[in-house]
């Protein structure tokens, strides 16, 4: 399993608009059980991605400036980027094979 790593918005423009690959990022908030809940799978297939696909933690209570900026209005929710755009967004019930697959189409390109 990966260790997630939660972005601050010093950290956004650098990490994430900069990245010269596919990024993903997490909003979620602490006392979000489905966000608690998607945690394990999400660490489980960002460790399969490790080096070709970074993710992020957004927390939106800490950074609801990032939130606010790519409209995310429910959480969890997990959003793909590449070249500092939206390429795909999950939210809800979200598996690891929705993951999975979410995370190879943003590799494909």
């Amino acid at each position: 399993m990966a260790s997630l790593e939660t972005l601050t918005g010093g950290e956004f423009e650098a990490k994430v608009l900069r990245a010269t690959v596919p990024v993903a990022l997490d909003f979620y908030q602490a006392t979000c059980p489905p966000c608690r809940a998607l945690e394990p799978r999400l660490e489980r297939v960002a460790g399969q991605y490790a080096g070709r696909l970074p993710v992020y933690r957004v927390d939106i209570e800490r950074d609801m400036p990032v939130a606010e900026r790519f409209n995310v209005k429910s959480i969890p929710t997990v959003l793909l980027l590449r070249d500092g755009n939206e390429v795909e967004r999950l939210d809800g019930l979200i598996t690891e094979g929705d993951l999975e697959a979410a995370f190879e189409r943003a590799l494909r390109g």
